[in-house]
């Protein structure tokens, strides 16, 4: 039988535990910049289980980690990375602490069980905890005739530099489509590259829908529709708006707390997003 003194201690278990999930929801930006330091070194110490095997190339500002047949292409990509280092580092006023690390994949199963990765067609390259992992480019680029030149232009070396750069200013703490649409704006600045256009008169996308249903959206469309919104707000406030965007993001803010510092308005009400 249950005294009340039982009833009593049960009662102030269940106001604590919905204390505690309040104060979950409520500061999940804050409690999240906190604790990702440590999980993404957890988990960048678990990719790179996969490499301890394999060969190393190093730079001054790099470690290219590679099997022995993609020697040619871990050196490509030494050199790319290292070429545009300084450029992409002074764009984000941000140079990493150590040396980042690279893996090139010689095959699709081991890049896609390694990274985890189960949904949509298989990357090119894919930033994940402290490591850029990168698919072999002879598995994706048929001219090989003009594969280095694809690959430097065309390739995922400096769209995952920039996801890592922003991922360490912001502690983790980033909408999908921010962090899409600076590396797209990244290569498009750098290089010049620039995503695919789509007919947006026959699919119309929020910024909202971009938000909360990144993954669930057609990704040729949430990418171009990304790199846009980060274009328009380079454009209209500036880049360097961007970058105070990333720094207050750091401190555990939520993007439109985030806006609302920086650029004074609402995000999702955005005049410049269509």
């Amino acid at each position: 039988m249950k005294t009340k003194t039982s009833r009593g201690y049960a009662i102030i278990a269940i106001l604590l535990l919905n204390i505690l999930v309040i104060l979950a929801i409520y500061y999940f930006e804050v409690l999240q910049v906190s604790f990702y330091p440590a999980v993404k070194q957890f988990e960048k110490a678990r990719v790179l289980t996969y490499a301890e095997n394999l060969e190393i190339i190093e730079t001054e500002n790099f470690i290219i980690r590679y099997e022995t047949e993609e020697k040619k292409y871990a050196e490509l990509t030494a050199n790319i990375a290292d070429k545009y280092y300084e450029e992409i580092c002074n764009m984000f006023e941000y140079y990493p602490s150590r040396k980042s690390e690279i893996i090139i994949y010689s095959n699709e199963r081991d890049f896609l069980d390694t990274l985890k990765f189960d949904r949509g067609d298989t990357p090119i390259g894919v930033y994940y905890s402290g490591v850029i992992n990168i698919l072999s480019p002879e598995i994706w680029i048929s001219d090989l005739e003009e594969i280095n030149e694809i690959y430097e232009f065309n390739g995922p070396v400096i769209h995952e530099f920039a996801h890592m750069l922003i991922d360490d200013i912001t502690k983790g703490n980033y909408p999908m489509w921010l962090t899409e649409g600076l590396a797209l704006y990244t290569e498009y600045k750098i290089t010049g590259f620039e995503w695919e256009d789509y007919d947006s008169d026959e699919y119309k996308i929020t910024l909202e829908d971009l938000d909360k249903s990144f993954d669930d959206i057609d990704q040729n469309m949430a990418y171009r529709k990304s790199f846009e919104v980060v274009k328009n707000i380079s454009d209209t406030w500036g880049f360097d708006k961007l970058m105070n965007m990333l720094d207050i993001l750091g401190k555990g803010n939520n993007i439109n707390q985030t806006a609302r510092s920086v650029l004074k308005i609402n995000i999702f009400e955005f005049y410049g997003f269509d």
